[in-house]
């Protein structure tokens, strides 16, 4: 190494004029950056549980990622229709065209996003133990360049010191609560129900005129709505003969319902209406249109509530009885009940555990992690409870993100602190919990989020592990 150093030295020395001093530091520089593979630890500060990482990535995964950011680049190119003389449209253009439009630092930068997993898994190869993701404190932007090895600085947070205060820590925790009375009214809902969803038809008198709630039987046939009024007749799928329409809002097409309101058996009625967007499915061709139905109303029917008897529980299941039905009200109700308890008791344990632990510092990338996920969430219930994209747009600044992080924040660190004593307690415990406990709390998730009929709302299973893995 030393040969090495004093012939770079005199060369550069006498070929291209500096200092010697300073080749010397460059050289010592060079010598001492990490290799891809084996990161160097530049210091550890115990107080606030952070550690600053040097690390190299290695010649295939900066090409890797530059092929990747250029390529997301020419989306952009695309999408926005941008126009570069000398290339025809859809071609990819050179890295050097992508800095024009976009900058060299944009492009380059993009790559420090693509390779947070390779930066992840250097980091663990260090031995620390590590808590949340990484924190990025200089990419060496301008220096990047693909197909060749390149050097970063990070800053991780490590796994905080947790104190348990009792003697026992966190073994013969006992805590005490009330179990709810039966839900007296909560059974007889449940009993209403089922009596709204096996209603009984009965028939009208002729002159009678259909209301919400009844069940109009009645032949249609759709047609496209033009300037002039009818036009083409539109597809199987848009008509029908004695086809019953339950008279309630937003059961069918936007105006159906409120066009037959009125009627009389024998009524034949012209209603204006829009088909619902519909991306996919069978009724995607007419997904937002506006048509022209023609109604002629068959039959008027009134929708009475049966008995709570012997016969409402044959007609819900062959062989079924009274007893069987109340029995199965009752166990529904008494489920929720004991979810309820159970809910409470785990509530009062989650607190007792807290109240006897103390943590050093609670990892903040931990809290921003957790609030950024709940913030989002609250967007997607925004939409699906109604707001438009713009309203949900205006929503998404950042002091309304701060404002958030900043009321949310005790619970936030109360759901942070908890997964981080549950994994300290697993750990000293050695409980493991396996892929097919893991598959087997998404399928049970799952298939709550559809009984609520909130299938959107699972847009992503990652999500859902991380609710089980306590940020594991």
């Amino acid at each position: 190494i030393n040969y090495k150093t004093n012939y770079l030295s005199n060369y550069l020395s006498n070929y291209l004029s500096i200092n010697r001093q300073s080749i010397y530091a460059i050289v010592s520089d060079i010598e001492t950056l990490p290799s891809p593979g084996s990161p160097k630890v530049l210091n550890i500060d115990p107080e606030g549980n952070k550690a600053k990482i040097q690390l190299t990535l290695s010649s295939e995964m900066t090409q890797k990622a530059f092929t990747q950011s250029c390529d997301l680049y020419n989306e952009e190119v695309q999408k926005k229709n941008y126009k570069v003389p000398g290339f025809r449209k859809g071609a990819k253009l050179p890295p050097a065209y992508l800095y024009q439009i976009f900058s060299e630092e944009s492009v380059k930068g993009l790559c420090s996003t693509l390779l947070m997993k390779e930066i992840q898994e250097e980091c663990d190869k260090t031995g620390l133990n590590l808590v949340g993701r990484v924190n990025i404190t200089d990419f060496n932007t301008f220096n990047y360049q693909p197909g060749v090895s390149h050097t970063i600085e990070v800053e991780v947070e490590l796994w905080p010191e947790i104190t348990y205060l009792n003697e026992n820590k966190y073994k013969g925790l006992v805590v005490t609560v009330e179990q709810d009375d039966f839900d007296v009214e909560k059974y007889e809902k449940v009993k209403t129900s089922i009596k709204e969803r096996y209603k009984i038809l009965s028939t009208t008198e002729p002159d009678y005129q259909a209301q919400l709630g009844d069940v109009a039987i009645v032949t249609m046939k759709g047609y496209e709505k033009t300037s002039s009024g009818r036009g083409a007749e539109l597809p199987a799928v848009a008509k029908g003969d004695n086809v019953e329409v339950l008279l309630e809002t937003g059961k069918f097409m936007g105006g159906l319902v409120e066009g037959i309101v009125g009627a009389k058996a024998g009524d034949v009625r012209e209603i204006d209406i829009t088909f619902p967007n519909k991306p996919t499915g069978a009724g995607a061709a007419l997904s937002g249109k506006q048509a022209i139905f023609e109604i002629v109303v068959n039959e008027v029917k009134k929708r009475i509530l049966p008995e709570w008897n012997e016969q409402l529980a044959a007609s819900i299941r062959d062989g079924m009885t009274l007893e069987d039905l109340e029995n199965e009200v009752r166990t529904a109700v008494n489920t929720d009940r004991a979810k309820s308890a159970e809910a409470k008791r785990n509530d009062a344990l989650a607190n007792a555990l807290l109240d006897i632990t103390s943590f050093n510092k609670v990892p903040e990338s931990l809290v921003d992690e957790n609030t950024k996920t709940r913030f989002q969430n609250m967007l997607i219930d925004f939409k699906e409870q109604g707001s438009t994209e713009d309203q949900v747009k205006e929503m998404m600044t950042p002091a309304n993100y701060n404002r958030y992080k900043e009321i949310s924040r005790p619970n936030v660190e109360k759901v942070v602190k908890l997964g981080l004593i549950f994994r300290d307690i697993a750990t000293k415990e050695s409980i493991i919990v396996n892929e097919d406990e893991i598959k087997q709390q998404l399928d049970i998730l799952t298939s709550q989020a559809k009984q609520k009929n909130a299938g959107t709302m699972m847009k992503k299973q990652q999500d859902m592990r991380l609710k089980i893995h306590y940020y594991d």
